[in-house]
């Protein structure tokens, strides 16, 4: 895994950017076209519309799916930022920011994003091949070798979705590579390394999810 985190950082840095936009693009777009249909949209609202509205709805959706190829690659960056600077803050107070730059760590944390495609494809996949019948709800529900797996939608309030989606394989993957990225990247040993993803991401992350819990219980 070492190895291979060193090739990727080793690619430059708009390239990474653009192929992991790319990525998340791509799957967005498939996603759209293979998985959402006038059949699904309308299994999911057939208790609420006819199917004259229901088809209105989803062709008026349809035509504004541009926008989300827009937001998409904003959303991305804007992720991209914000934990680059949590991180760099964990390493400033840490006293190592003389053995890193926002940048490198900025590089760290694009490359770290890969295994979020990874689970984005997992979960493509899972719903062309296996899924069977589904609706737009089951979409939102499911997120591969999640805690969520364990439980069915009956039995999971709305506002705990997101938590439960939250603590998965990949979350812990990625928090992994983030810090070998870093001390890779860097003079900065692993324990280090390890220290300050573990005392800014993951106390972020938490604090994230709960807010989002908040305002689903709001809502």
């Amino acid at each position: 895994m070492e190895d291979m985190i060193e090739r990727f950082l080793a690619i430059k840095s708009w390239r990474l950017i653009g192929g992991v936009v790319f990525a998340n693009l791509l799957i967005l777009f498939l996603s759209q076209m293979a998985l959402v249909n006038e059949v699904v949209f309308f299994n999911t609202y057939s208790e609420q519309l006819t199917y004259d509205r229901a088809m209105e709805i989803f062709a008026r959706m349809r035509s504004l799916t541009w926008v989300s190829y827009i937001i998409t690659p904003v959303l991305l960056i804007l992720k991209f930022s914000a934990i680059s600077v949590l991180i760099y803050i964990g390493v400033f107070f840490s006293d190592l920011h003389r053995e890193i730059t926002l940048g490198k760590i900025f590089k760290v944390v694009v490359v770290s994003e890969i295994v979020f495609v990874v689970a984005s494809i997992i979960k493509l996949l899972w719903f062309i091949f296996f899924a069977g019948n589904y609706t737009l709800d089951d979409m939102s529900f499911f997120y591969p070798l999640s805690l969520l797996n364990f439980f069915s939608r009956s039995e999971v309030a709305s506002y705990w979705v997101y938590p439960l989606q939250t603590v998965n394989i990949f979350q812990l993957v990625y928090i992994l590579l983030l810090a070998i990225g870093l001390s890779r990247i860097s003079s900065i040993k692993r324990e280090k390394a390890d220290r300050v993803v573990i005392a800014t991401y993951v106390p972020a992350i938490a604090v994230w999810a709960a807010l989002v819990m908040f305002l689903t219980l709001d809502a």
